[in-house]
């Protein structure tokens, strides 16, 4: 499995697979493979950024790793402490212990928080709901996670709806940190802030990897924004993994043509290998999630496909330390 060092991984992906069934007014059931086959390990402290364009599967796996979308098949494995918990399968009283080490940060900070809450409400009910009743600990720990993104106390007698969108994703980040989680999946949590905020949240979910050692799983469709805060990207494409490395790596060294098509279209990057990228001219849009191609999913929309390309399908193979590719060029 692919794997940044030898330390053992907060999380691990292996060959997980999400399939959705749907069918359409009079015409036959079919099948949508989200995520197809992807393994990933991500560890203490560190921050994989999860690449793609829209209809790629990256929210779906970040849903399936915190047990909000069923996994078809493989299996979703955490490790806390010395105990090795299969996520997939958790259920009952251990789902419940379960969910204080998964948390999820939402893109929409307009409607993933109650607008008509108070502030102070909007962290204290979910410590309740998890058996914290304790009035001084539960101001203890919202004051605590307050300095952790920023905010001043003096906003938790404030209405949610008072609040600009900066600090509502700020206290959604505040939430998911109420309980000390292992793991957090940031669903393109920036892409609904202004520029100028944008930045402002990336250093709170950077600092928080590493002052907490929170394993993020942050997704994301602009490589700009992933370059900036994860030590190692992957790139998704209809529910497979194309490439994986560090960030240095694959912005610099970029080996799959659709990371680079993916580079070539994030002109804030200041890479030494542009010209590496620049020629770059993918055809078409991603297809729908029941069409997918035979061989490389990619081969119809990309310039360098060979025959092989559309009847064999390429797996990961490793072409330089810790840097990954699923393509028939290597």
């Amino acid at each position: 499995m692919p794997a940044g060092s030898t330390r053992e991984p907060v999380i691990a992906f292996k060959d997980v697979h999400v399939d959705f069934t749907k069918k359409p007014f009079l015409q036959k059931r079919k099948t949508i493979k989200a995520v197809d086959g992807v393994s990933l390990e991500i560890r203490k402290g560190e921050t994989l950024g999860l690449v793609g364009e829209s209809g790629s599967g990256k929210t779906t796996l970040g849903r399936a790793a915190i047990g909000l979308t069923k996994v078809t098949s493989g299996s979703i494995i955490l490790r806390d402490g010395d105990r090795e918990i299969i996520v997939s399968a958790a259920k009952g009283r251990q789902w419940k212990n379960l969910r204080k080490k998964l948390q999820i940060i939402f893109q929409d900070p307009f409607s993933s928080i109650d607008p008509n809450m108070k502030v102070y409400d909007t962290l204290r009910i979910p410590l309740q709901a998890q058996g914290v009743n304790d009035r001084k600990e539960i101001d203890e720990r919202i004051n605590k996670v307050f300095e952790a993104v920023g905010l001043s106390e003096d906003i938790l007698g404030s209405y949610v709806f008072q609040l600009s969108g900066g600090q509502r994703q700020r206290i959604g980040i505040a939430r998911v940190l109420l309980f000390n989680p292992l793991f957090v999946v940031a669903d393109e949590p920036v892409s609904m802030l202004d520029v100028s905020l944008k930045g402002e949240i990336l250093s709170i979910v950077k600092k928080i990897a590493a002052d907490f050692g929170v394993a993020f799983l942050f997704i994301t469709h602009e490589m700009a924004v992933a370059s900036s805060i994860a030590d190692r990207i992957a790139v998704m494409y209809l529910g497979e993994i194309d490439e994986l490395g560090t960030t240095n790596a694959v912005v610099n060294t970029p080996l799959h043509p659709y990371t680079k098509a993916l580079l070539e279209a994030s002109p804030n990057i200041d890479t030494s290998q542009r010209e590496i990228i620049k020629k770059i001219n993918i055809r078409g849009e991603i297809p729908q999630g029941t069409a997918h191609p035979s061989g490389c999913k990619f081969h119809p929309r990309c310039p360098y496909a060979m025959e092989i390309c559309s009847k064999e399908v390429p797996h990961l193979k490793q072409i330089e330390e810790g840097h990954w590719v699923s393509c028939w060029l290597y």
